[in-house]
């Protein structure tokens, strides 16, 4: 068994055999509870390396599982994980801005600035890489 945990997002990634999965724990209102992913190897392999995009992936998981209305299905899981781990820069860009000004009304810039330190004002301009 191989565990990641990202301590300041509070999220974990294991590996037990063929097996990998993504936990968060989630906080909405007053309560916390956890919510658990399916993940595949290739996903767990950048969650090692990329910290980075560990946090934009977190972020953005965040808001939607925070009111069962609102939780992400299996394929909709599955299009943020391909996009965010495994899209060029650009794609995932395009992809947490439109998040970003639409449903998450700014949740996801603001969890990166919470989490990671980093100014949402490029956030919410299209700017989620090399931007303190």
């Amino acid at each position: 068994m191989k565990n990641i945990t990202f301590h300041n997002l509070r999220m974990e990634a294991s590996q037990s055999g063929d097996a990998y999965e993504l936990e968060l724990d989630i906080d909405s209102g007053h309560i916390s509870f956890d919510i658990k992913i399916e993940i595949e190897e290739k996903d767990f392999e950048v969650l090692q390396r990329d910290d980075h995009r560990a946090a934009l992936l977190h972020a953005a998981l965040f808001t939607p599982f925070q009111l069962k209305a609102t939780a992400l299905d299996l394929n909709e899981q599955r299009k943020y994980l391909d996009i965010i781990l495994h899209s060029t820069q650009l794609e995932v860009e395009r992809f947490l801005t439109k998040l970003d000004h639409g449903r998450a009304n700014g949740a996801i810039s603001n969890m990166m600035r919470i989490t990671s330190q980093k100014d949402p004002s490029y956030m919410r301009k299209g700017y989620w890489f090399d931007k303190k």
